[in-house]
């Protein structure tokens, strides 16, 4: 149990505790890199001409992130490890490289992105202390976890509400029961993880798990050899795909207002099921994507609220339905998902969760052949982190992802208007992809 929390939860929640002198702390890494830049990853000019799509299947992400083992990197991963890594990449040219990672229940993108900034201002502070105004402090991060009970409207020893449990259990999210070692290929090497936030099998005999379904373990071909591509989409590409959306959204859906990010998705999604070859079926496919609670909740978290308020819902269709070659119909029903999740809906989900055995059992998306899962860093402003006060923009940026088929990572450009796009998916899927003639459909 959790002492002071609002609802006294059960196993699969991370307690945090700060301030003591025996604090495992931020681990910080100095290392020198003996190769310049340009032989490492490409210009912003290269990504922008003549390498629209770049191989980063070879990029050595790993040399230039801490060989640390972080708390919570995997759930049985705790005591004594520090909750964050660093590492400083000094390289032969004078350029630098700057990498962090802190596991994903602590912080999403926008978390990560507070601190960095912060960061990055106290930085400039130290190197410019003549350019400090009022208008230039330094944000402070908020750390109050109970603003998301509050907003489910969380209780002391309070009963689950029914009427919130079936609203929530009525939205688009999946609920892959993680424990289900009798789904069909259920892989036993992830059984060590699963029990660290499993309640022992005297209480699971007389504990009611709430409704869930198999994890689709067959489509997902763990052992395929996998590619990572980065694709870039210029602006104008991107208002162009935006206009083909909203011109071509069946007469059911023509309320509905498509972003740049929806026909950017619906763009990606369709190619990636062309690709697997799903054109001609009538299977079942997913997008599943990751949503972020701040401004979805009422009254919204502030911008620097600090942990993870992260769902994901998801988008089924038919593949072929899902490998149409015009966006409205795939657009639009990424929009209508995304509306589905109201400050109501997500005080209702977060009430459910609440109440969970342990949130951990319940999958809420999957990889493999018949899903994409998507994180967008769209507006995280990752470009523009500045350490020296210099207002350069960076090379390159890229999140610490798994190499898994079906991982899908969107990024903005700066002040471009660019969409840089993260694709990792089955090698021979990936051929068919960069050759099908719909990729640059809107480049002109």
């Amino acid at each position: 149990m959790v002492k002071n929390d609002a609802v006294q939860r059960h196993l699969g929640r991370p307690v945090v505790s700060h301030g003591s002198p025996e604090d495992p702390g931020v681990e910080l890494i100095v290392a020198e890199y003996d190769t310049n830049l340009d032989q490492v990853v490409p210009s912003r000019n290269e990504r922008e001409t003549s390498l629209k799509e770049w191989n980063a299947s070879d990029f050595q992400q790993s040399d230039f992130l801490p060989n640390t083992r972080i708390a919570l990197s995997s759930l049985n991963a705790i005591e004594g490890l520090p909750s964050m890594a660093i590492q400083l990449t000094a390289f032969r040219c004078g350029g630098i490289g700057i990498s962090a990672m802190i596991a994903h229940p602590l912080a999403d993108a926008a978390c990560l992105m507070t601190f960095m900034n912060s960061w990055a201002a106290r930085s400039r502070a130290l190197l410019h202390p003549e350019s400090i105004s009022g208008s230039s402090k330094i944000v402070k991060p908020v750390f109050e976890p109970s603003l998301l009970d509050r907003v489910a409207q969380l209780s002391h020893g309070g009963a689950p509400d029914n009427a919130k449990i079936q609203k929530a259990r009525s939205l688009p999210m999946h609920r892959f029961d993680w424990w289900a070692e009798d789904a069909p290929g259920f892989p036993s090497g992830t059984k060590p993880a699963t029990q660290a936030t499993m309640p022992s099998a005297e209480e699971m005999g007389n504990t009611q798990l709430s409704p869930s379904s198999f994890p689709p373990w067959p489509t997902w071909d763990m052992a395929v050899a996998v590619d990572h591509y980065q694709i870039r989409f210029s602006s104008s590409e991107l208002a162009r795909m935006k206009e083909a959306a909203q011109a071509s959204l069946p007469t059911n859906m023509t309320s509905c207002r498509i972003s740049r990010l929806d026909a950017a998705l619906a763009h990606v999604w369709t190619l990636i099921n062309r690709a697997r070859n799903l054109q001609d079926t009538q299977d079942n496919v997913y997008l599943d994507v990751t949503l972020g609670l701040r401004q979805r909740v009422s009254p919204p978290l502030p911008e620097t609220f600090v942990g993870s308020p992260l769902l994901l819902g998801y988008v089924e269709k038919a593949g072929v339905e899902a490998s149409t070659t015009e966006l409205g119909p795939v657009a639009g029903a990424i929009r209508n998902m995304m509306d589905m999740f109201t400050p109501d809906a997500v005080a209702a989900y977060i009430h459910d969760a609440a109440h969970e055995v342990s949130p951990q059992r319940l999958w809420q998306a999957f990889l493999g052949k018949h899903h994409t899962l998507v994180t967008s860093w769209v507006r995280a402003q990752a470009y523009e982190l500045d350490f020296f006060g210099t207002q350069q923009v960076a090379r390159y940026v890229q999140g610490v992802m798994p190499k898994i088929d079906g991982l899908v990572q969107v990024m903005d450009v700066a002040d471009t208007g660019d969409f840089d796009v993260s694709i990792c998916i089955q090698r021979e899927a990936m051929e068919r992809l960069l050759s099908d003639p719909l990729l640059r459909k809107y480049e002109s």
